[in-house]
């Protein structure tokens, strides 16, 4: 890419396309030293065994040289790809068009970066609106709250007006039910007293029709003064 029209045009623009697939690269190889690190120290300890792969512990030497073995492995196949990749990228990813051309001042394409100046000005702005948001949500909050409490004094005034209308209804129902009861008596007092006069009269009539079964003699023409004083003493009994 070096010396050719692709290298002319990153220039230009301020792009390097191989400070990225080099900083790619770095970025693989130190994942894969921490990865082979953390796998190092995993195997000593599930080995048991300490200290550094030097002459006088074997099974350290051992455990480095297979650990070194299954990385030359992976990193083969790993730099195989990445060499793949890399050539990819260049051949296509950053390929400039044959027909490309470049504007004759890129930077009248270019925005402009704030300033500092713009950036505190934004950020100022932004914070302001941050608190105002949060004191609106803190009144919606207070709003919301006695709305709930409202509704719930709502509810328990509607569930008293319930159960007053319902004693309501109970207390109709028995009131309708008594005075009917009521009625029925009058009429049964009333028949009664009836009855009890028209056995009265009738008992008034028969005595003095009668004195136990017999006609008082002194309404006859020839009746005498006893008969009478015993009229009138029956008169005085009623």
């Amino acid at each position: 890419m070096e010396g050719s029209k692709e290298e002319a045009v990153f220039d230009a623009m301020n792009l390097n396309p191989q400070l990225f697939i080099n900083a790619t690269l770095n970025a693989v190889d130190d994942v894969l030293d921490e990865a082979f690190d953390f796998y190092t120290l995993e195997a000593s300890n599930f080995l048991k065994i300490d200290g550094p792969p030097d002459n006088s512990n074997r099974r350290s030497r051992e455990l480095s040289k297979g650990i070194d073995r299954v990385r030359g492995m992976i990193e083969s196949d790993l730099d195989y790809s990445l060499k793949l990749w890399e050539d990819y990228c260049v051949r296509h990813t950053f390929a400039v068009p044959q027909d490309f051309v470049l504007p004759q001042s890129v930077s009248d394409n270019i925005q402009p970066l704030p300033n500092d100046q713009e950036l505190d000005s934004e950020l100022d702005s932004l914070r302001r609106n941050l608190h105002l948001a949060r004191n609106r949500s803190v009144e919606l909050n207070s709003e919301l709250q006695a709305l709930e409490r409202k509704s719930v004094s709502n509810q328990h005034s509607a569930r008293l007006v319930d159960e007053a209308l319902k004693l309501f209804d109970e207390s109709s129902v028995g009131f309708k039910e008594m005075t009917e009861v009521a009625s029925e008596l009058r009429t049964g007092i009333n028949w009664l007293k009836t009855r009890r006069m028209n056995a009265g009269e009738s008992a008034k009539a028969e005595r003095l029709n009668n004195n136990n079964g017999c006609d008082f003699s002194a309404t006859a023409p020839d009746g005498k003064i006893e008969d009478l004083d015993k009229f009138l003493a029956e008169l005085k009994k009623m």
